[in-house]
């Protein structure tokens, strides 16, 4: 099978490029850098790359000759308001090149990778196949719920798509440092925010072999949320204690003054730089998370999410090994 891969130089598009890789599989990428493509790939892994831009329809079709499916996976995952424009202009316009030059085409499988933000609503109790699509406020949100839409307006015009929705997404190798795992560098170097709810991680090898199973088993086109595993914010802190062996900093806070301090934060950023993941938006999900359903995933593709405690062990040795961390601050992760 020959596939098309948007997004290949970030966290989830790299994972599944090389899942497909290894599963023998040919890969064509539309990147925007060739430096960062030959510094993640080398010279030779890749078969055929096109340079452009999702919203680049003739370069998008170029990148499409020749393939059987497409993956879309590339986004700008940002939720600091300082990129709300950028975020949801290219995130909207992007999708819609993708899907409509793959059906132009005739490609007979396509993956839109979303997110659980294209269906998050604090009032639900749980989050799965069967819910609609968000209200989201920030721009992220709103692009994300803009593409679902979209895509779903295809579904039900009998497109072939497949909607992943992974939730966040941590584990080894990131090409750059995502949210998620400056995240998980500051709880483990300043302090873990006892907050209200919790989070749902998942291992970035586990997205991609999802993206891979949906490819190769082709079920009925649908919508498969990618949860992996829920932790309220004190059983974070337990499971980082436990894997690094060292007594971290934990601060009980509540949801109403994370998202007021993300609020300002966004504010601040008009005027200065911020490096800290902390926005609106950003607390938003992480005060008032709904648990995501992962059984049609699990029972569709008899799949098995891996431990969460081997996710998070080897997203720590990875942060320390690309510097991120200190030898003490990994602590017992990084012995033996």
């Amino acid at each position: 099978m020959r596939v098309m891969v948007t997004g290949g130089t970030g966290f989830v598009g790299y994972h599944t490029v090389q899942a497909l890789l290894a599963a023998g599989h040919e890969v064509s990428l539309l990147v925007r850098s060739v430096d960062k493509l030959y510094r993640l790939y080398g010279e030779e892994q890749v078969d055929f790359y096109t340079r452009g831009d999702i919203c680049d329809a003739d370069r998008v079709a170029r990148a499409m000759e020749g393939c059987d499916a497409v993956v879309h996976a590339a986004a700008m995952v940002s939720t600091g308001a300082s990129d709300a424009e950028q975020v949801y202009r290219g995130n909207v316009e992007g999708a819609r090149t993708v899907m409509d030059t793959a059906l132009d085409a005739g490609v007979s499988s396509i993956i839109h990778v979303s997110s659980v933000t294209a269906l998050f609503d604090p009032r639900a109790s749980v989050l799965n196949e069967h819910s609609p699509p968000g209200a989201a406020r920030n721009a992220y949100g709103r692009s994300k719920v803009a593409c679902e839409r979209y895509v779903r307006g295809l579904q039900d015009d009998g497109a072939p798509i497949h909607i992943s929705y992974p939730a966040t997404v941590i584990g080894p190798d990131d090409p750059g440092l995502t949210e998620a795992h400056v995240g998980l560098q500051g709880y483990l170097s300043v302090f873990v925010p006892l907050m209200p709810t919790g989070n749902q991680y998942v291992d970035v090898r586990d997205v991609a072999e999802v993206h891979l199973r949906l490819l190769e088993q082709q079920p009925p086109a649908g919508r498969y949320l990618v949860g992996g595993h829920y932790l309220s914010w004190p059983d974070l802190a337990v499971l980082l204690e436990q894997l690094t062996g060292r007594r971290l900093l934990k601060l009980p806070v509540t949801g109403g003054f994370m998202r007021l301090l993300g609020r300002a934060t966004d504010q601040l950023r008009k005027h200065v730089t911020v490096d800290a993941p902390l926005s609106e938006e950003a607390m938003e999900y992480a005060t008032r998370w709904v648990p995501m359903d992962n059984s049609l995933v699990e029972n569709t593709l008899d799949f098995e999410f891996r431990e969460v405690e081997d996710t998070f062990t080897d997203a720590i040795r990875w942060l320390h090994s690309a510097g991120y961390i200190s030898e003490k601050q990994a602590g017992l992760a990084i012995a033996g």
